[in-house]
Formats: C-alpha cells, sequence, structure tokens
C-alpha cells in the first residue's frame, strides 16, 4: 500500500514530502527512521504507520514524552484509524498522512498574468524598470524646477520615497519568506516600480486634463483622480498576494477588492468633528498645471470674452452680497423690535385702595410740597 507522508510548516506549507510503498513505516528523530523529524520534541522512535489485513491505515504511539495530538485538541492518542489528508501533531511537527488512492484537484490552466509576474523578478527586468524609474524622477525634477536645475534636487526629493519603496519591498519579502517559505525580492520592487510608473502615467494624464479644463470639470477630475490611487491600490495588493502567497485567484481578488472598498469608505465618511481627529480629509489639488503649448488641446478663450465673463461673475457676486446685507438688516430690525417692546405690562391702580395705599400716596403729596416750600433748600446751578 502507497502512503505519502508530508512535513508541514506552521501555516500548513508542506516543507517535505516522501513516499512510501510498505507495510510500515516509522516516524522519529532518529536517522534509523523512514521518516525524520528534525525536533527536540520527537523521540529517537516516536510512531509508527501500519497497515491491518483489511487494508486499513493505522497510527499508533510508541510510548513517546509528549506523545500524538490533532491539531487543536489536547487529548493524546495511543491508535487512531488513519483518513487520507488527516493533520497529527509529533511533538511539535505538523504531519499530514494521505493515501495513494487520494483525489487531487484538477490542473489549474497557466494565466498570463501569473507568468508576467514571475517575470518581474529575474534581473534584468528589475535593473531595466530600475534605470526607467531614475530617468522618470529626473525628468519630472526637470520639468518641475524653476530656475538652475541641480542633481542634488533629484536625491532631496525622491530619497523618502525610494526608502520607502525598498521598506516595503523587503517588509513583504519577509511576510512571504515567513509564510510561504520562499519569496522573490526583485520580484516585489519591480512590481513597485512598475506600479509607480503606472500612477504617474496616469497622473500626467490628469494633469494634461487639468491644464486644459475649465472650473466646471474640477469635479470630475477630482473623482478620477481618487479613483487612480484605489485602482492602483487594488493593483498592488491583488499581485502581491501572489507572488509573496500564492493565493489564488478569485480568493486574491476578493480580498483586494474588501480592503480598498474598506479604505475608500473610510474615506468618504460625513466630515464632522469626530471623523476629522481619524481622517485627513484629501482634496484634489486644483493649481493649475504648467506645460508646452502642443499640450493644450482646447482653444484657449480670447481677453475681451474672458472679461465679459468676469464681469459677469462680479456682477452676480455683488448681486448675491446686496442680498446678504438685506437680510443682515432685516434681522437686525427685528432683533431691535423686540428688545424695544416692553416685556412686563404696567400694572392698573385698583378702584379699591386699601389704608396702606392712600398713606402712601399723602407720604408722597407732602414730600413734594416740602421740596417746592420757600425755606426749603434749593440747589445752586
Amino acid at each position: 500500500m502507497e502512503v505519502i507522508v508530508e512535513q508541514l510548516g506552521t501555516t500548513n506549507n508542506v516543507l517535505d514530502r516522501q513516499k512510501f510503498d510498505a507495510h510500515t513505516i516509522w516516524l522519529g528523530r532518529a536517522f534509523e527512521n523512514d521518516v525524520i523529524l528534525a525536533d527536540e520534541h520527537v523521540d529517537a522512535r516516536h510512531a509508527r504507520l501500519t497497515f491491518d489485513p483489511e487494508g486499513r491505515l493505522w497510527l499508533e504511539d510508541l510510548d513517546s514524552v509528549n506523545g500524538i495530538r490533532r491539531p487543536r485538541h489536547k487529548a493524546h492518542i495511543e491508535r487512531t484509524e488513519v483518513k487520507s489528508g488527516e493533520i497529527f501533531l509529533i511533538g511539535r511537527s505538523r504531519v499530514r498522512i494521505y493515501l495513494g488512492t487520494h483525489p487531487v484537484a484538477p490542473a489549474v490552466r497557466i494565466r498570463l498574468s501569473e507568468v508576467f509576474l514571475l517575470w518581474l523578478g529575474k534581473p534584468q527586468v528589475a535593473v531595466m524598470l530600475a534605470l526607467v524609474f531614475v530617468a522618470a524622477k529626473v525628468l519630472g525634477t526637470w520639468l518641475s524646477t524653476i530656475g538652475e536645475f541641480r542633481w542634488s534636487q533629484v536625491i532631496e526629493r525622491n530619497l523618502g520615497e525610494v526608502l520607502t519603496f525598498l521598506a516595503l519591498a523587503v517588509g513583504v519579502y519577509f511576510l512571504s519568506v515567513l509564510f510561504r517559505r520562499g519569496g522573490n525580492f526583485l520580484a516585489h520592487l519591480s512590481l513597485l516600480i512598475l506600479v509607480f510608473l503606472l500612477s504617474s502615467l496616469l497622473e500626467f494624464a490628469l494633469n494634461v486634463g487639468l491644464f486644459n479644463a475649465g472650473d466646471r470639470w474640477y469635479p470630475t477630475l477630482e473623482r478620477l483622480d481618487a479613483a487612480r490611487g484605489y485602482l492602483m491600490l487594488f493593483v498592488y495588493l491583488w499581485s502581491i498576494l501572489y507572488l509573496a502567497f500564492h493565493i489564488p485567484l478569485m480568493r486574491r481578488t476578493l480580498v483586494s477588492a474588501v480592503i480598498v472598498a474598506v479604505i475608500a469608505g473610510v474615506s468618504n465618511l460625513p466630515e464632522d468633528d469626530s471623523v476629522r481627529r481619524f481622517v485627513d480629509p484629501q482634496t484634489f489639488p486644483l493649481k493649475q498645471k504648467w506645460f508646452p503649448p502642443s499640450l493644450l488641446m482646447v482653444r484657449p478663450q480670447r481677453a475681451p470674452k474672458f472679461e465679459d465673463s468676469l464681469q459677469e461673475v462680479l456682477k452676480t457676486l455683488e448681486d448675491k452680497r446686496n442680498e446678504a446685507l438685506d437680510e443682515r438688516d432685516e434681522d437686525e430690525g427685528e432683533t431691535a423690535e423686540g428688545a424695544a417692546a416692553p416685556k412686563t405690562p404696567v400694572p392698573e391702580s385698583s378702584p379699591e385702595a386699601g389704608p396702606d395705599d392712600a398713606s402712601g400716596e399723602e407720604d408722597e403729596s407732602i414730600a413734594g410740597r416740602g421740596s417746592a416750600a420757600p425755606g426749603a433748600e434749593q440747589p445752586i446751578e
């Protein structure tokens, strides 16, 4: 009977695969075993695989120190029947056991996109893309420099971006080595450079559109600029999930789309005080770009027509200002009338006055007569 024994990593990636055609298979750390497990937690003779007369496969523990377990189970196994494809923990080593009759998935057709991603890992391709990247940076710095061009400006403006590229490529490479036990650093670096070049090409197209567009096209250009960022993020995630982890097509497409959708949703949350603490709203740069006249595809506006349109805008602005001032004056008038109105009614004298009221009126009349008496002191003016 044929048996296939696979040694697995922490993420169930296959480290080693052996095929046997024998009645009994020994597993342990000693070199005399059929399957040698280089794990200090495995005994010299740890376990044994045997077939019974009925053709069933059994896994048996040989009185080991750490025993045999199934993943996510604490109970130790003394003897159990093995089903094809089961995983066991022998010490700390993961072992998967297949029978020779185990079915396999159908073959996957080689896709052009995957061939292209693997092609990026060739040294000559990486060098070519690096040269194109440097040329693009030099050209961009030269076109955007006002005054004398210095080579040090290229380094000053782009050193941070280059270091970010290298750090990201190294980080993804180490992740691929950690989870897949393999990787291609040049492929990761070439992919980053290619994504940058595509993003720069789309940005140049948007800037040319901005160079030719009027004010009414700004919202459309803003949406296109946001779509460019999301598209480049999707392309990078979709590509790196294959290069680093070899995730199948549908799964990596779904994962990339979900990540981009979450980022887009967070970026477009309503802008209130609670959101501004965590989200930095990005706006499309509405400053015009300066390019050679050959890139001007629209007919420029004549000066008289521009002055007429400007006068119309100023007239509309003045009308709006006058309306706002009138509304403010009306609001101030209503506020002043409300403040001048008496807040409490004046009490009327009651016909039935009590003795206290009469004495009070008499005292006031006496005081009034006393102040006008001839012998009274008068103020000196």
